[in-house]
């Protein structure tokens, strides 16, 4: 009686087969996962994208807001803020929606004065996300700017380890084209932004007489915060 000799290899093969089928299938789940992420992120920037009617303006340091039916007499406020600050973004929150209706009626003009304070001189997050929204709103495009200030202030945690490229990718979802989108992922606009933001710095410090922080929202040299109906107590 004969025995059969077996390829030693044989069960070490079948083993390697069923290591490679389960890592296709993993790549193929890990694939699905990355997929559904990023449309659930452009479903849910889709859903919070609004059309405005308001101008833009970039003078004096700041990102001027104002509208065709801006009155004579509308009151006008300068509101800092930091993109990392966790209480500039609840303020945004809260107090976003009463601002833009005041602005699109006339009777509110904003002049955001961005800053990059919480950064404390390194190249982190807040310079990041203001230089995108300095290039978006040099460019003039209101809407995209708004969106895309909005989504960052909705999504701060997550930005907060976000690079350049990401930045740029975020602008398109809210409608920024391939230019817009290349100078942000390059960040261009670094240096004027710094300029801007220290200026912005020695403003805020000159109007509270305290060492900068954030968000401050001041109106005839009066700090109008804390109060998450700033808005509606200005304006009505």
């Amino acid at each position: 009686m004969s025995n059969k000799i077996k390829n030693p290899n044989d069960k070490g093969s079948g083993f390697l087969w069923a290591l490679v089928a389960l890592l296709v299938v993993i790549a193929v789940v890990v694939g699905y996962i990355v997929v559904q992420g990023r449309n659930e992120k452009k479903a849910e920037i889709a859903a919070n994208t609004v059309n405005t009617s308001i101008n833009l303006e970039v003078t004096d340091n700041a990102i001027r807001l104002t509208s065709d039916k801006t009155s004579t007499d509308a009151a006008e406020v300068d509101l800092y803020e930091d993109y990392s600050c966790p209480h500039c973004a609840d303020l945004a929150k809260a107090t976003d929606e009463d601002m833009l209706k005041a602005i699109e009626d006339g009777t509110l003009v904003v002049n955001i004065r961005s800053l990059n304070f919480l950064d404390r001189g390194n190249d982190g997050p807040s310079s990041k996300a203001a230089t995108s929204a300095y290039t978006l709103a040099k460019s003039g495009t209101a809407n995209e700017y708004w969106n895309f200030r909005s989504h960052l202030m909705n999504n701060q945690k997550a930005m907060y380890s976000w690079e350049p490229d990401q930045f740029a990718a975020a602008a398109g979802e809210v409608g920024a084209d391939k230019g817009l989108r290349d100078a942000i992922e390059d960040q261009s606009d670094r240096e004027e932004y710094s300029e801007t933001s220290a200026a912005n710095s020695a403003k805020l410090e000159e109007a509270t007489g305290r060492a900068v922080s954030s968000p401050h929202v001041i109106h005839n040299g009066e700090d109008l915060l804390p109060n998450d109906n700033w808005v509606k107590d200005l304006v009505g």
